[in-house]
């Protein structure tokens, strides 16, 4: 039995020193954390982060859906049989030019298709002809053949297919003039007379199987036709109302497309529509400039508001615009979203977390209090004046200025997190 008891006693005794261990660990280890908080509350107080003043430029603007009224002209003309463009979406042309020529089958189709280079190369041999006799000079002509070049690359850009397709004649008919001294007009007599007589021959087989379809008004030609031609029209726009707006655009025509090539677009001037909120609408005035980005389209162009219609307690307001400058994307479009740009503001990109209010003294050696910021230059915190143009949720555009050491530059180390910052303080 007292062996049993003395066995315990031994059992006990090293518990105790174990939970004497346990208790210096935790106290060791409390004591990190205290020195690792202290540490970092003083790295704090005598850290910074800056951030360089950048240049940007910032639209003060708001989005919509904008719906165009035009007035719009459907090119009517039975379609049934085999259609060959001759002016193309986006272009412009005169009253009564030729649109396009409907051909009362596929075979009739493929002969003028046959027809066309062969008048080419007709008309390019007669100008050969013609300026056979003249001696030509060579190194003009070459400077010639190199600006068609790069106007023919323009034309492809802008997607311009009636421009191009003339520059392309143009330019067979450059290459030809430049190689006619060393060719023998009687063979290209006998070579444009022998062409005369094929097109000739190739006429007569179509006789009487087209039919031209012309532009019943001067304008832009579209390939388009939607159903708003005669719905989305410039006499609505006189007694337009938010509630009439929501009925038109929901009530496009029906439109057969074996009746129409396309249409036109009368006239120089587009409007835009838009329902936005009231509280935008409040910022504008009619006849203001703005400007207009066709955000899917990548296209910006400038317009006036036209008119603002707000009825009484709604939230929204109907916008209208009204533009002048057209481009071949532009025709085809009828629902576009768009970023309606009141303002650009160009200057230095400041932070909000950086601004502060510093004390400066005027001309009259009075101090005064001015919003600013402060940099780290070269070791040293300085002071700069700030004068912001416009305020965004998370920063300011601040104006730049090349002449006043005392405001912000490019490139400047604003500061953005720092504490006891001081005018011309040393930082260690």
């Amino acid at each position: 039995m007292e062996h049993e008891i003395q066995s315990k006693h031994k059992l006990i005794k090293p518990r105790k020193k174990t939970t004497s261990n346990n208790r210096l660990i935790m106290v060791v280890v409390a004591a990190i954390i205290v020195i690792y908080l202290v540490v970092k509350a003083v790295s704090m107080l005598f850290s910074y982060d800056t951030e360089p003043a950048v240049h940007v430029e910032v639209n003060d603007s708001f989005t919509a859906t904008g719906w165009f009224f035009r007035s719009e002209k459907p090119v009517e003309g039975s379609t049934n049989g085999s259609v060959k463009h001759i002016v193309y979406s986006g272009e412009r042309v005169q009253k009564d030019s030729a649109l396009a020529v409907v051909y009362s089958d596929e075979q009739s189709l493929a002969i003028s298709r046959e027809i066309e280079p062969l008048e080419n190369r007709l008309e390019l041999l007669d100008n050969v002809l013609e300026n056979s006799g003249t001696a030509s000079d060579g190194v003009n002509t070459d400077q010639m053949i190199t600006l068609t070049i790069q106007q023919m690359a323009a034309q492809a850009k802008e997607g311009s297919g009636t421009s191009l397709a003339s520059s392309a004649e143009s330019l067979r008919t450059l290459s030809l003039q430049n190689a006619s001294d060393s060719i023998d007009t009687m063979d290209i007599q006998l070579e444009r007379d022998t062409l005369a007589a094929e097109i000739s021959s190739l006429e007569q087989q179509i006789s009487g199987q087209t039919t031209e379809l012309t532009a019943p008004v001067t304008g832009y030609f579209s390939e388009i036709v939607d159903g708003y031609e005669n719905v989305l029209t410039m006499a609505e726009l006189e007694t337009l109302t938010i509630a009439r707006f929501h009925e038109l655009i929901q009530s496009p025509e029906q439109v057969d497309t074996s009746q129409t090539i396309g249409k036109m677009i009368e006239g120089f001037t587009w409007y835009l529509a838009a329902e936005v909120p009231a509280e935008q609408a409040q910022r504008l005035s009619e006849g203001q400039s703005l400007r207009v980005n066709f955000t899917q389209a990548t296209i910006e162009t400038p317009v006036t508001v036209y008119a603002i219609i707000q009825e009484h307690n709604s939230d929204t307001a109907l916008l209208i615009l009204e533009g002048t400058e057209f481009s071949s994307e532009m025709v085809s479009m009828r629902s576009q979203a768009v970023e309606i740009i009141i303002a650009t503001y160009s200057g230095l990109k400041v932070p909000k977390s950086a601004v502060r209010m510093l004390e400066t003294t005027d001309s009259t050696g009075k101090t005064v209090q001015q919003t600013g910021v402060y940099i780290l230059s070269g070791g040293v915190q300085k002071a700069k004046i700030i004068n912001p143009l416009y305020e965004t949720e998370d920063y300011y555009v601040v104006e730049q200025s090349a002449t006043n050491a005392n405001m912000l530059v490019e490139q400047d180390q604003i500061i953005v997190r720092g504490r006891n910052l001081q005018n011309n303080m040393v930082v260690n």
